[in-house]
């Protein structure tokens, strides 16, 4: 498979680029409530549905089963978060597990400094060798033709709405995304930032705030002691939104 390697740097850091210009744009004339509930939405969208249901917790951890329809929505939805592709971030998160703020641990705010780790870190270049969805043709797809479909998402919604519909249906959603997500790489790690109620062998805390923010993945802690539950939240005040969904998927998928 050496044909399937993560994206470059440069191409990846041009999308991290283009989504911090838009939201300053997004700043300066479109900024309102209604506008930003939009953008909520869709951050929604790609954080819950894409990143902590669909990359994270399904495709990464197999934590759960979800049906096909479903897994190629969320990878889709994830795709258009700018967050690389499911086969490159399963692979990186996989290795973040294997050696969790140790030397290689793509993440650790420990061994990279914070700023590299919040704003780089996803941006390595890694080997595809050891991701769970590796010999799925769909996920070779979505990765071989990342850069593809995330152009061809962008000029679809320029030609529908015109650069209103591209900043709060792809842009500025995928700029949130971004530092919420690796918020949870850095601050999550930091043991100053939250609580420890397992001594496991890394930094990672359980963080309240983070964990509404990321729709459950703040309880980074529980997440580091078991890595095999689709709940993150363990206690009744722990919200676990992305499990909930995960629920509610499931129940659906039984009930047809």
């Amino acid at each position: 498979m050496k044909n399937v390697l993560s994206l470059t740097p440069t191409k990846q850091f041009s999308f991290l680029v283009l989504a911090h210009i838009a939201f300053l744009y997004w700043c300066l004339y479109y900024a309102s409530l209604s506008n930003f509930f939009i953008i909520f939405i869709v951050y929604f969208i790609t954080g819950c549905f894409g990143m902590t249901m669909t990359y994270h917790r399904l495709l990464t951890h197999k934590s759960w089963k979800a049906p096909k329809w479903f897994e190629y929505f969320g990878t889709f939805v994830g795709t258009i978060g700018l967050q690389g592709s499911s086969l490159a971030w399963t692979c990186a998160h996989r290795l973040h597990h294997a050696k969790t703020d140790k030397i290689g641990d793509p993440h650790s705010p420990l061994i990279l400094g914070f700023w590299k780790a919040h704003f780089l870190s996803m941006y390595s270049p890694i080997q595809i060798i050891n991701s769970p969805v590796i010999k799925s043709k769909f996920h070779i797809f979505m990765h071989r033709y990342y850069l593809h479909i995330n152009l061809f998402y962008g000029l679809c919604l320029l030609f529908i709405g015109g650069i209103y519909w591209v900043l709060h249906f792809w842009l500025v959603p995928a700029f949130v995304l971004w530092h919420a997500g690796n918020i949870i790489n850095t601050f999550c790690h930091s043991r100053w930032f939250g609580t420890r109620p397992y001594l496991t062998s890394d930094n990672s805390v359980n963080n309240t705030f983070m964990g509404i923010l990321m729709w459950g993945e703040g309880w980074h802690n529980n997440h580091h002691k078991n890595q095999k539950r689709p709940n993150l939240g363990e206690k009744w005040y722990q919200i676990d939104i992305g499990f909930m969904f995960i629920k509610l998927i499931n129940k659906l998928s039984r009930s047809t």
